[in-house]
């Protein structure tokens, strides 16, 4: 029997004693979803959702290996390039609508009764519970799993994310790390010396978003945070190279979601989400700022770096060798909860200095400022915000002042939202009509370049 995974699945629990219960030992395939309403798939699994192939079970059996087998035909002989394992799949399973399981007049609760292809194999498939088998947006930005009640996760698979660098996989990795998920950083990612904002000021103050929020509102209030998110990171990142130190970086809250087009697109065709060609710019309709599945989920949340920053510029290159580069600006950063991984020696943990800076200091300045604290660990700023001006060499101050820009613009899709659509049809247009005459649903338009650094102080 065999767990076929993507190498960007992780899972939490053994999943093979969960196969030999009564419902899921009559599978011969199990699968996860692409789907992203929990409430709804604990009381009946959602079939309009596409199969995600990223987590699939396939017990050794003759239907089994006769389905893989037309699974593998289907991919190698498909005439487009979009049809790949998860395309392929979702249409060989779909063709005909799977039938719930029965067995002896009694429902097999999430377990169906296949034929694969026009004349196939016969098989029985179960849909592996939401609540269990995470995926990107329930795990990591619902948070779902943290809500009282909620089973302990399976799995997680690092679906509906941003920030692929051309060399790797940068906000994945960042979202494991956020939620310790990520085992294999060296350990002297974790004997540092680091320069942080105090928890006080590296947000503001916090506003709840309840499930009948305006999305005009949420997005005003979200777009204010990340406003002063970036100014808190930037004056950090100017310490930080002021003083030779690696950023953690501060909580980052979202009041707002950010998901793909493309779901609802494929529900109204009728064909699965991977045969949508999906484009990262399109935007998704939002009501209360929530996508459509998620209309529960609590606002704020903490947001994954790529939600909210430009997060391969953070990091360096990876090489052929398998070895990760420099920075460009020359300062790493690491994730806000760092301080939480048990990885993160006591003594380092420990040895925290606070301190207050004036504002509109140069590199030079700070340095003299904080050099009484040099032998600390972790220097926490308070109210960070407009006390790094800059470095005192010209030069290096505007390769700072661009590179910093760079890192510090993300240049995403606009909110798109069904509040002021004149009650707009669903799979209506974003941001303007299809044609002229025609509904659509408003947009706005964030994330603006960073403000820029502040004047250095008179006499400085």
């Amino acid at each position: 029997n065999v767990w076929a995974c993507d190498a960007d699945a992780v899972f939490m629990h053994d999943p093979r004693p969960l196969m030999a219960e009564r419902n899921y030992a009559l599978a011969d395939i199990a699968i996860a979803t692409d789907c992203i309403d929990i409430p709804l798939d604990s009381r009946s699994p959602l079939m309009h959702c596409d199969f995600n192939t990223g987590l699939v079970y396939l017990r050794s059996k003759p239907n089994t290996i006769e389905f893989a087998e037309l699974w593998r035909e289907t991919v190698a002989n498909a005439k487009e390039h979009r049809i790949r394992d998860q395309a392929a799949f979702n249409m060989l399973t779909k063709v005909r609508p799977p039938t719930p399981l029965s067995i002896e007049g009694s429902r097999v609760e999430r377990l169906f009764s296949v034929t694969a292809g026009a004349d196939g194999a016969d098989f029985r498939l179960a849909v592996l519970p939401l609540s269990r088998f995470l995926n990107g947006h329930t795990y990591f930005v619902q948070h779902a799993h943290t809500l009282p009640g909620a089973p302990s996760p399976m799995s997680v698979h690092m679906t509906y994310q941003f920030a692929e660098g051309h060399s790797f996989a940068y906000g994945k990795r960042q979202r494991l790390r956020e939620h310790g998920l990520w085992l294999v950083d060296p350990d002297e990612y974790f004997n540092g010396k680091y320069v942080t904002a105090s928890a006080e000021h590296a947000t503001l103050p916090r506003k709840e978003m309840g499930e009948r929020v305006d999305s005009r509102d949420a997005v005003k209030y979200h777009l204010e945070e990340a406003r002063h998110r970036t100014n808190v990171i930037r004056a950090l990142l100017g310490i930080g190279k002021a003083l030779g130190r690696e950023v953690i970086l501060p909580r980052m809250l979202c009041y707002c979601d950010f998901m793909w087009k493309g779901s609802r697109a494929a529900a109204a065709s009728g064909l699965p989400f991977t045969a949508i060609h999906r484009h990262p710019h399109d935007s998704q309709e939002m009501r209360n700022c929530r996508v459509g599945g998620a209309e529960t989920m609590r606002l704020p949340f903490d947001c994954p770096m790529d939600h909210v920053l430009n997060t391969p510029s953070f990091f360096g290159d990876f090489h052929k060798n398998g070895t990760e580069g420099r920075t460009a600006l020359g300062v790493g950063v690491r994730e806000p909860n760092f301080l939480l991984n048990p990885r993160v020696p006591a003594a380092v943990r420990e040895s925290v200095a606070k301190a207050a800076l004036g504002k509109g200091l140069n590199d030079a300045q700070i340095s003299q400022a904080l050099a009484p604290h040099a032998a600390a660990s972790i220097i926490e700023i308070d109210d960070v915000v407009g006390t790094f001006c800059g470095l005192a060499d010209g030069a290096a101050n505007r390769e700072f002042a661009e590179r910093t820009k760079q890192m510090l613009t993300y240049k995403r899709t606009p909110f798109c939202m069904m509040e002021g659509s004149d009650n707009a049809p669903l799979f209506s247009q974003c941001c303007s009509p299809r044609k002229p005459g025609d509904k659509f649903f408003p947009c706005i338009h964030g994330f603006d370049d960073p403000d820029p650094l502040p004047a250095c102080a008179a006499g400085r």
